[in-house]
């Protein structure tokens, strides 16, 4: 009976010394992985616009990201080789050592040559054009019984004929069919957003960017491109007017910022 109890103990004690281990294994690897993945911690990409690819490599230094120059454009208004587009955008919480994407604004222009996308749908017209490197300028409407199938592409309030060739970069507005009914969509709540956000989510709700308004802590359009919306007009409303002007308020101050985390925001 001893002999039996003595192996009991043994056997318990074994065990819990086995499941002691195992905790103490899982927590040493958990905190490994922790320390390995940097849990929690991250850092905020910072605006790469409108600096050169030097200015850009000492910023990416500084705050221990990478950048790499993936593509060109052509801005007249910006001056050549300074950065036009990043990719994650300014605000983004990302891992160090993230590598940015940039497009940087080229020497010369390059002409590209505008597809024929007369009754496409909107959205694959969006990518296509995007795609080719063309910015995407203001949406309007059209009388027709298609609502939403591109009927034009308009540059410089000009028709495009298709296969027209035009600067990369180049600004291009899209012309809808307005459908026979009602034609509304929903408003979306854009407070809380990046100006970059805003913008791509009012171009995929058939919606148009208005006045752009910066307070006083945006100094400089690389502060623009970081700034957050904490006001948009109109804002009540639940639906809209398909290619509507929405106005936005942008800020980089802390305050307006952190009121927005009372509100509801609705991607």
């Amino acid at each position: 009976m001893k002999k039996n109890t003595e192996k009991l103990t043994f056997f318990s004690l074994n065990i819990i010394a086995a499941i002691l281990l195992f905790c103490l294994i899982g927590y040493l690897v958990l905190s490994r992985l922790e320390t390995y993945t940097q849990h929690g911690e991250f850092i905020v990409v910072p605006a790469f616009h409108d600096l050169t690819e030097e200015e850009a490599l000492e910023m990416a230094r500084h705050t221990h990201l990478r950048i790499e120059i993936i593509d060109s454009l052509y801005d007249e208004d910006s001056r050549p080789g300074v950065v036009l587009e990043q990719s994650p955008l300014a605000g983004s919480h990302v891992k160090e050592n993230r590598l940015i994407h940039l497009i940087i604004n080229a020497q010369n222009p390059e002409k590209i040559t505008v597809p024929n996308l007369q009754n496409a749908a909107y959205r694959q017209t969006l990518q296509t054009l995007t795609s080719l490197g063309f910015k995407i300028g203001h949406i309007e409407y059209a009388p027709s019984e298609f609502r939403n199938l591109v009927l034009d592409l308009k540059h410089d309030s000009v028709n495009i004929v298709p296969g027209s060739l035009l600067i990369k970069g180049s600004q291009i507005d899209i012309v809808l069919g307005s459908g026979n009914g009602n034609n509304t969509v929903t408003l979306p709540q854009l407070r809380g957003k990046s100006l970059q956000e805003a913008i791509d989510i009012l171009r995929k709700s058939y919606l148009n960017v208005g006045e752009v308004i910066p307070d006083a802590s945006i100094k400089n359009k690389n502060d623009a491109y970081a700034a957050i919306i904490y006001q948009q007009e109109p804002c009540d409303e639940d639906l809209i007017e398909a290619g509507s002007y929405i106005r936005l308020h942008i800020t980089l101050e802390q305050e307006k910022i952190a009121a927005l985390d009372s509100l509801t925001v609705t991607p």
